[in-house]
Protein backbone atom coordinates (compact mmCIF):
# COMPACT_ATOMS: atom_id res chain seq x y z
CA UNK A 1 0.00 0.00 0.00
CA UNK A 2 2.94 2.24 -1.01
CA UNK A 3 4.20 3.60 -4.40
CA UNK A 4 7.97 1.94 -3.85
CA UNK A 5 10.60 3.44 -6.13
CA UNK A 6 10.81 5.96 -8.82
CA UNK A 7 9.85 4.42 -12.33
CA UNK A 8 12.12 5.31 -14.78
CA UNK A 9 9.73 4.97 -17.92
CA UNK A 10 6.32 5.73 -16.55
CA UNK A 11 4.48 7.80 -14.29
CA UNK A 12 1.74 6.84 -11.76
CA UNK A 13 0.51 10.33 -10.42
CA UNK A 14 1.62 9.46 -6.65
CA UNK A 15 4.48 10.10 -4.98
CA UNK A 16 7.13 7.18 -4.62
CA UNK A 17 8.80 6.00 -1.47
CA UNK A 18 12.20 6.71 -2.04
CA UNK A 19 14.35 3.21 -1.74
CA UNK A 20 18.17 3.25 -2.76
CA UNK A 21 19.90 0.08 -3.62
CA UNK A 22 21.82 0.06 -0.75
CA UNK A 23 19.49 0.04 1.95
CA UNK A 24 16.76 -1.99 3.02
CA UNK A 25 12.90 -1.04 2.64
CA UNK A 26 12.82 -0.50 6.67
CA UNK A 27 15.32 1.52 6.32
CA UNK A 28 14.05 3.32 3.55
CA UNK A 29 10.79 3.88 5.40
CA UNK A 30 12.63 5.01 8.21
CA UNK A 31 14.97 7.61 6.68
CA UNK A 32 11.64 9.25 5.02
CA UNK A 33 8.97 8.72 7.70
CA UNK A 34 11.52 9.74 10.55
CA UNK A 35 10.36 10.96 14.02
CA UNK A 36 9.70 14.22 14.95
CA UNK A 37 9.76 15.40 18.47
CA UNK A 38 7.56 17.73 19.15
CA UNK A 39 7.70 20.29 22.10
CA UNK A 40 5.42 19.72 25.25
CA UNK A 41 3.47 23.15 24.54
CA UNK A 42 1.84 22.19 21.77
CA UNK A 43 -2.11 23.00 21.26
CA UNK A 44 -4.07 20.14 20.88
CA UNK A 45 -6.34 19.92 17.76
CA UNK A 46 -9.91 20.78 18.29
CA UNK A 47 -12.97 18.11 18.45
CA UNK A 48 -13.94 20.02 15.10
CA UNK A 49 -10.90 18.84 13.08
CA UNK A 50 -12.50 16.11 11.80
CA UNK A 51 -12.68 15.25 7.80
CA UNK A 52 -16.47 15.58 7.61
CA UNK A 53 -15.74 19.55 8.87
CA UNK A 54 -13.17 19.84 6.68
CA UNK A 55 -15.17 19.40 3.41
CA UNK A 56 -18.54 20.98 5.03
CA UNK A 57 -16.62 23.79 6.38
CA UNK A 58 -13.66 24.19 4.71
CA UNK A 59 -14.36 23.34 1.51
CA UNK A 60 -11.36 20.95 1.30
CA UNK A 61 -12.15 17.68 -0.89
CA UNK A 62 -11.16 14.50 -0.14
CA UNK A 63 -8.93 12.83 -2.34
CA UNK A 64 -8.99 8.79 -1.24
CA UNK A 65 -5.54 7.05 -1.31
CA UNK A 66 -3.74 3.70 -1.47
CA UNK A 67 -0.36 5.25 -0.91
CA UNK A 68 0.00 5.69 2.30
CA UNK A 69 2.97 8.07 1.19
CA UNK A 70 0.38 10.60 -0.10
CA UNK A 71 -1.55 10.63 3.49
CA UNK A 72 -2.59 14.20 4.54
CA UNK A 73 -1.07 15.81 1.51
CA UNK A 74 -2.63 19.14 0.17
CA UNK A 75 -2.80 19.56 -3.30
CA UNK A 76 -4.87 21.85 -5.87
CA UNK A 77 -3.61 25.03 -3.67
CA UNK A 78 -4.28 23.62 -0.63
CA UNK A 79 -7.99 22.99 -2.04
CA UNK A 80 -7.85 19.06 -1.49
CA UNK A 81 -6.06 16.81 1.22
CA UNK A 82 -5.02 12.87 0.33
CA UNK A 83 -6.18 10.24 2.90
CA UNK A 84 -4.95 6.63 3.14
CA UNK A 85 -7.95 4.43 4.13
CA UNK A 86 -6.51 1.13 3.74
CA UNK A 87 -6.75 0.60 8.07
CA UNK A 88 -6.98 -2.87 7.50
CA UNK A 89 -3.69 -2.82 6.06
CA UNK A 90 -2.38 -1.31 9.02
CA UNK A 91 -3.64 -3.52 11.22
CA UNK A 92 -2.18 -6.48 9.51
CA UNK A 93 1.23 -4.43 9.82
CA UNK A 94 0.83 -4.59 13.59
CA UNK A 95 1.04 -8.76 13.15
CA UNK A 96 4.96 -8.65 12.60
CA UNK A 97 7.12 -8.10 15.20
CA UNK A 98 9.64 -6.25 12.61
CA UNK A 99 7.74 -4.76 9.68
CA UNK A 100 8.83 -2.13 7.50
CA UNK A 101 7.38 0.76 8.62
CA UNK A 102 9.10 2.66 12.13
CA UNK A 103 8.30 1.79 15.29
CA UNK A 104 5.10 3.40 16.62
CA UNK A 105 4.18 4.55 12.93
CA UNK A 106 1.64 1.98 12.15
CA UNK A 107 -0.02 2.77 15.62
CA UNK A 108 0.28 6.76 15.00
CA UNK A 109 -1.01 6.84 11.23
CA UNK A 110 -4.20 4.71 12.79
CA UNK A 111 -4.51 7.30 15.09
CA UNK A 112 -4.84 10.17 12.90
CA UNK A 113 -7.79 8.32 11.06
CA UNK A 114 -9.63 8.01 14.37
CA UNK A 115 -8.86 11.86 14.62
CA UNK A 116 -10.27 12.56 11.35
CA UNK A 117 -13.09 9.95 11.34
CA UNK A 118 -13.89 10.05 15.30
CA UNK A 119 -16.74 6.60 16.31
CA UNK A 120 -18.25 9.07 18.54
CA UNK A 121 -19.26 11.72 16.28
CA UNK A 122 -22.73 11.09 14.58
CA UNK A 123 -22.06 13.07 11.67
CA UNK A 124 -18.82 11.69 10.74
CA UNK A 125 -19.82 7.90 11.62
CA UNK A 126 -22.80 8.91 8.87
CA UNK A 127 -20.43 10.48 6.03
CA UNK A 128 -17.74 7.62 6.14
CA UNK A 129 -20.04 5.15 5.44
CA UNK A 130 -21.73 6.89 3.26
CA UNK A 131 -17.94 7.10 1.13
CA UNK A 132 -17.27 4.08 1.65
CA UNK A 133 -20.25 2.77 0.05
CA UNK A 134 -19.01 5.35 -3.05
CA UNK A 135 -15.63 4.61 -3.16
CA UNK A 136 -15.25 1.44 -1.79
CA UNK A 137 -13.20 2.34 0.68
CA UNK A 138 -11.74 -0.16 3.53
CA UNK A 139 -14.65 -0.41 5.70
CA UNK A 140 -11.80 -0.61 8.83
CA UNK A 141 -11.37 3.37 7.81
CA UNK A 142 -14.80 3.91 10.01
CA UNK A 143 -13.46 1.88 13.11
CA UNK A 144 -10.71 3.57 14.49
CA UNK A 145 -12.02 4.65 17.21
CA UNK A 146 -11.85 7.98 18.93
CA UNK A 147 -9.21 10.21 20.36
CA UNK A 148 -9.00 11.55 24.05
CA UNK A 149 -8.60 15.09 24.52
CA UNK A 150 -5.27 14.96 26.09
CA UNK A 151 -4.31 12.21 22.66
CA UNK A 152 -5.55 15.16 20.20
CA UNK A 153 -2.08 17.49 20.83
CA UNK A 154 0.39 18.09 18.50
CA UNK A 155 2.88 16.49 20.46
CA UNK A 156 1.62 13.36 20.30
CA UNK A 157 2.17 12.98 16.63
CA UNK A 158 5.84 12.76 15.68
CA UNK A 159 5.32 11.14 12.13
CA UNK A 160 2.43 13.07 10.81
CA UNK A 161 3.17 15.92 12.99
CA UNK A 162 4.03 18.82 10.15
CA UNK A 163 1.40 17.95 7.71
CA UNK A 164 -1.57 18.05 10.71
CA UNK A 165 -0.07 21.34 11.19
CA UNK A 166 0.02 22.80 7.48
CA UNK A 167 -4.11 20.47 7.31
CA UNK A 168 -4.73 22.57 10.31
CA UNK A 169 -3.72 26.08 8.88
CA UNK A 170 -5.46 25.28 5.37
CA UNK A 171 -8.49 24.33 7.79
CA UNK A 172 -8.10 27.35 9.76
CA UNK A 173 -7.62 29.87 6.94
CA UNK A 174 -10.79 28.12 4.44
CA UNK A 175 -14.01 30.45 4.79
CA UNK A 176 -17.62 29.40 3.96
CA UNK A 177 -18.59 29.82 0.27
CA UNK A 178 -22.48 29.01 0.50
CA UNK A 179 -24.97 28.61 2.78
CA UNK A 180 -24.60 25.30 3.80
CA UNK A 181 -21.02 25.70 5.07
CA UNK A 182 -21.96 29.42 6.75
CA UNK A 183 -24.12 27.08 8.88
CA UNK A 184 -21.84 24.22 9.75
CA UNK A 185 -19.10 26.72 11.02
CA UNK A 186 -19.45 26.95 14.51
CA UNK A 187 -15.67 27.51 14.70
CA UNK A 188 -16.24 31.51 15.40
CA UNK A 189 -19.62 31.48 17.10
CA UNK A 190 -19.73 35.28 17.66
CA UNK A 191 -19.46 35.63 13.74
CA UNK A 192 -21.73 32.68 13.03
CA UNK A 193 -24.60 34.27 15.60
CA UNK A 194 -23.94 37.63 13.79
CA UNK A 195 -24.31 36.19 10.35
CA UNK A 196 -27.33 34.69 10.66
CA UNK A 197 -29.18 37.81 12.86
CA UNK A 198 -27.99 39.68 9.96
CA UNK A 199 -29.54 36.73 7.51
CA UNK A 200 -32.86 37.36 10.07
CA UNK A 201 -32.79 40.75 10.05
CA UNK A 202 -32.76 41.15 6.60
CA UNK A 203 -35.39 37.83 5.82
CA UNK A 204 -37.59 40.13 7.81
CA UNK A 205 -37.24 42.91 6.57
CA UNK A 206 -38.06 41.45 3.13
CA UNK A 207 -40.86 39.90 4.20
CA UNK A 208 -42.70 42.91 5.80
CA UNK A 209 -41.51 45.37 2.81
CA UNK A 210 -43.27 42.75 0.26
CA UNK A 211 -46.24 42.84 2.78
CA UNK A 212 -46.61 46.30 2.73
CA UNK A 213 -46.11 46.14 -1.19
CA UNK A 214 -49.11 43.91 -1.46
CA UNK A 215 -50.89 45.86 0.87
CA UNK A 216 -50.67 49.02 -0.68
CA UNK A 217 -51.81 47.23 -3.61
CA UNK A 218 -54.64 45.98 -2.74
CA UNK A 219 -55.66 49.21 -1.56
CA UNK A 220 -54.99 50.92 -4.55
CA UNK A 221 -57.37 48.26 -6.36
CA UNK A 222 -59.92 48.37 -3.67
CA UNK A 223 -60.09 52.08 -4.41
CA UNK A 224 -60.17 51.59 -8.55
CA UNK A 225 -63.21 49.17 -7.96
CA UNK A 226 -65.11 51.57 -5.50
CA UNK A 227 -64.99 54.23 -7.84
CA UNK A 228 -66.45 52.00 -10.87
Amino acid sequence: MAEIGVHRFGFSGRNPLPWPGQQTLRQAAERYFHRKESQADNPRLARLFTAYNLTHIGGIKIRWTRNIVDHLLLSDDDQTVFIFHCAGFLRYQKCFANGIFPDGFVEETLRTLALLFPQNDRKSRRWVNTQILEHGLDQGVANCGSLRVHDRRFEKFHFWHDRLVILKQAFDESSPRGLTQWWNDRRNSVQWYTFWIDILVFTTTAFLGMIQCVEGALQVYLSWKALH
